[in-house]
Formats: structure tokens, sequence, C-alpha cells
């Protein structure tokens, strides 16, 4: 029968196949192995859109207010406040009541303010006593009438009297905090209290010993020095207090969020940044892609590694809103016929 076959040329069915099976993986193994062919690759993840850049406001566990500027583009925190409150101070923020959901927020607009009983009562007070250092500087240099002097020692016997009783008051507290009866807070208070009583009277002695001799040169340059000091002291406090005006540093749209620790977050959406997922291939081999960031850390999606990657959205912005989930295709350039099938097997895609 074979010899028959090979009489007239032809082959059996079977043996035909074989023979095309073995040209066909020839053809394969030459065009893998030595034509440089190469095609396009690419692949499809998962993205999230996000807005160029946020400002938060946020609050920390140990009541502190925070503000943070991030950039989306860079990944990086572009500034970063924090809103520190004495011990036992009476705090709060308020929201500007002008501030909606639907609002569009411009650059330098006050979003909210931080109210601090401490603060307001220290600036009280240095306003006080400014008054009462000009006064003192003021009648230095002029003379005094006998009622004034009368006022003045008048003036000291009240000082020494509610001194002495405070006094009396701060011993019972001290010991009463010793024990663990009262707080750190009322102690506080107490010592503080004797503490202002006494500076009083030495003030008030100050002042009875100017109207009865009037005061040297040396005596109104230290009037003059104090009022300098309480000055720069006021100072402080107002840029202080003026920093508790929360301002925006950017235009933008106020983000709803659920509750928790985040009070505020407005996000500049005249751009978009988009965050998606570079996978992983099994072998050891270098992965790099043409993106705008590519992070150095190695994250995981369903048990599978991937490299975070961000993207800056170019041309028309459509619809796009931040958190917006979208899908997305990663164009790689052009692989070989073989890189293509070796990526099919070992990669991590999703």
């Amino acid at each position: 029968m074979l010899n028959s076959d090979l009489r007239t040329g032809k082959l059996p069915l079977k043996t035909l196949f074989k023979v095309i099976l073995v040209l066909i993986a020839i053809i394969l193994l030459v065009v893998y192995f030595i034509l440089p062919i190469e095609l396009p690759y690419s692949f499809d993840v998962p993205g999230k859109v996000l807005a160029a850049e946020e400002w938060l406001i946020i609050k920390s566990s140990n009541g502190q207010l925070l503000t943070l500027l991030r950039d989306n583009r860079t990944g990086i925190s572009k500034s970063y406040s924090i809103a520190e409150f004495e011990r036992g101070d009476n705090v709060k923020f308020v929201i500007n009541t002008r501030i909606t959901m639907e609002s569009l927020i411009s650059k330098s607009d006050t979003i909210g303010s931080i109210l601090s009983n401490e603060l307001e009562l220290r600036l009280v007070s240095l306003k006080g006593q400014l008054n009462v250092a000009h006064s003192l500087l003021n009648q230095s240099l002029t003379g005094e009438k006998e009622s004034l002097i009368k006022e003045a020692e008048d003036n000291l016997a009240l000082a020494v009297g509610k001194t002495e009783l405070d006094k009396k008051i701060f011993l019972r507290q001290q010991k009463l905090f010793e024990k663990g009866f009262i707080s750190e807070e009322e102690f506080d208070i107490s010592k503080n209290t004797l503490e202002l009583d006494e500076i009083s009277v030495e003030a008030t002695k100050a002042r009875l010993q100017t109207v009865l001799t009037g005061e040297k040169k040396e005596q109104i340059d230290l009037i003059k020095s104090q009022i300098d000091a309480l000055e720069k002291e006021s100072r402080s406090l107002e840029k202080k207090s003026a920093s508790y005006h929360l301002i925006s540093p950017l235009n933008g749209f106020i983000k709803w969020i659920p509750a928790g620790d985040t009070l505020v977050v407005i996000s500049d959406t005249s751009d978009f940044v988009i965050t998606l997922p570079i996978p992983l291939l099994k072998s050891n081999e270098q992965f790099a892609a043409t993106l705008k960031r590519l992070n150095n850390s190695i994250e995981y999606l369903f048990s599978k590694p991937f490299i975070l990657a961000s993207a800056t959205v170019v041309g028309p912005k459509g619809n796009l809103m931040p958190g917006l989930m979208v899908q997305c295709t990663v164009k790689c350039g052009n692989i070989s016929i073989s890189e293509h099938i070796k990526r099919i097997f070992s990669s991590e895609i999703f």
C-alpha cells in the first residue's frame, strides 16, 4: 500500500496532517525566534479619578485641627499646618454658614473659624494691662494731686487684702490637690489667680510710689519697655487669632464626606488625575511605563501584586468627577510576538 502511494506521489491523510503540523511548528519557531516582528501591546485596568489638588481639614485624636494641601498629580502634600490649643482651653470649630455642598469655593474664602476661649481672655487681659501701663506712663510724666495719692493708697490696701484671701484659698486647694480631691485644672486656676494678685500688688505699690515721689527716668524707661513687651505679645496673639480663621488655598467645590475625623474637603476640579494599578509580571523582568508617576512600593489587590501609578488627564474633561471609577487602557508600545506570548502566560493582569 505504501509503495503504491509512493509510486503515485500521494501521501495518506494522516501523514499529510502530521507534515502540516510540523511545517506550522517550524513557521511559529521562525516567527518566535528569528523574525523581528513587533505588535502593539496594551491591557485594561480599573482607575479612579481624583481632583488635581485637595485641601482637607482634619480633627486629630487629641482634639487638634490639621489642614493639609495635597497635590494628587505628584502625590506630595504641598503644605501642612496644626492649630494647637492650651491645655484646658474651651475650643469650638464653626463652619462658615454660607458654605454649602453646592457652593463654589474661591481661593482666600473663609471656610471656618476656631473659637478659643483662652485666647480671647488673654487678648482682653493684655489690652487691659496695656491701658494700665499707658496710664501709668502718662501719670509718671505729670504731677499728681492729693486725691490721687489717697486713691492709690486705697487701691493698694484692696490689692493686699485680696492677695491674702486668695493665698489662703490657694493653700487649701494645694492640700486638696495633693490628696487627689480636685483636678489639676482647678489647682492651676487657684495658682494663677494668686500670681495675678501678687503682680497687681506690685503694680499698685509702684503706682503709689509714683504719685508720692514721681518717677525717675529709669522708672519711666522701665514702664516703656513693659509697654513694648505687652504690645509685642498682643501682636503675637492677634496673629495667632488670625490663623484660627481657616482660609481656602484653592478654587473648587466642597466634597461630601461621611462622618469621621475629616471635617471638610475642598476639591480643585479644574484638572483631574487618574490613579490606576500597574500589574507586575511573574518573572524577574523589570517593568517600566511612561506615566506621570509610579510609586516605589508594592500594593496588593485580590492577592495580586501591583505598583500604583498616576496619569494626568489631558484634553476635554467631559463629565469627570473626583472619585469616579474608570476603565483604563495602558499602551506600552510595540513588543515582539514572543514577548506577547510570554506575558499572556506570566502577567498578573486582573
